[in-house]
């Protein structure tokens, strides 16, 4: 047994140093290969590199010899095998450009019958929200001294999305998030005698599912980094609802009010959006958004309506109708699908 854990020892070793070799001829291969270009032997660019292109350079080193191979096909007019090597260049780096200032005007013209535009971005994005309530129909009860007034209520979301560029100035994004948002709700009450109350607080936790369907148009510009206006619509769906009240006569705790919601709204979006190239081929994007939602979102006329508006009144709060806006603010990662062809 201890024989044979010898000869696997050896072997590995025997592996590693040929590994070795063969990594270290094939960096002396692409040094050769350079000097080779420099003096004009581009002939020689295939036996110094095909193999190392196979097995032995690192990505960056197989771009740089894809190119040189690339060139010496041009040189003996091999324009197919030019063709697909450099299609292999930019299977490995989608981004490379030709230098059009010191790159022979062959590989220039070549480069420019592929397609590398990415074919989609995928990514998620992570936010928070400043929600607008606003009233539309206000319920007053009598015992109440005034409407009182919303806090204003910060919600929270994640979500992915994918993008798909319709053309070099517009891209469409298909979007799903998950959004939670509490509203507080702070009435003054008064007591029988007429004086001031216990303020009342009426607090609502919500969770959304919302799926925005949203048209971009890059703006010309900026060059620094890619701005984007962005606008659409937007579909929402409540998960879940439950609404608490304290202070005035008694206390409810996390009451189920989705069956007096409507579940389903819509919304409209407006903003802007920066993409900013951080992450090698990828993008950090920050949004700011405006969301108008143009359903009201209490259901007055849902089952069971009545009697709840009964149950409510030993609490001395009737339910208004309103409409939850919001300015968002997201951070987010965007990752490019590349996937480059020839195109003539």
């Amino acid at each position: 047994m201890l024989v044979n854990k010898y000869i696997i020892v050896l072997f590995l070793l025997v592996g590693i140093s040929n590994l070795g070799n063969a990594q270290s001829n094939c960096v002396q291969n692409l040094r050769d290969a350079r000097n080779a270009y420099d003096e004009g032997k581009l002939q020689d660019m295939p036996k110094l590199l095909s193999k190392c292109i196979e097995n032995g350079f690192t990505d960056e080193e197989k771009v740089e010899a894809l190119r040189f191979l690339t060139l010496s096909y041009l040189f003996s007019e091999e324009q197919e095998k030019a063709e697909i090597s450099f299609l292999r260049l930019l299977k490995i780096n989608p981004e490379f450009q030709v230098n059009e200032e010191t790159d022979p005007t062959e590989l220039i013209i070549l480069s420019e019958n592929y397609d590398t535009d990415p074919k989609f971005f995928y990514g998620l994005k992570l936010g928070s929200s400043f929600n607008l309530i606003q009233v539309t129909q206000y319920k007053p009860v009598f015992n109440l001294a005034g409407r009182g007034s919303y806090e204003p209520p910060i919600g929270f979301g994640a979500g992915l999305f994918f993008q798909y560029p319709i053309n070099d100035d517009f891209t469409a994004n298909a979007e799903v998030h998950y959004n939670y948002r509490g509203t507080v709700l702070i009435k003054p009450t008064v007591t029988a005698e007429g004086g001031s109350g216990v303020p009342q607080t009426i607090t609502e936790n919500q969770q959304w599912i919302e799926m925005p369907l949203l048209i971009n148009y890059k703006i010309p510009l900026v060059n620094k980094f890619l701005l984007e206006a962005t606008a659409g619509p937007s579909l929402h769906y409540l998960l879940s609802s439950y609404l608490s009240v304290e202070g005035g006569t008694e206390t409810i705790n996390n009451l189920d009010m989705i069956n007096f919601r409507n579940q389903f709204n819509v919304s409209g979006i407006i903003g802007l959006r920066g993409n900013f190239k951080q992450l090698g081929r990828n993008y950090i994007t920050i949004e700011a958004l405006y969301q108008y939602r143009f359903i009201e979102e209490v259901d007055f006329n849902s089952p069971g309506r009545a009697q709840l508006d009964l149950d409510l009144i030993p609490l001395a709060y009737a339910e208004n109708q309103y409409k939850g806006h919001a300015f968002i603010l997201r951070l987010g990662f965007r990752f490019p699908r590349f996937n480059p062809e020839l195109i003539k």
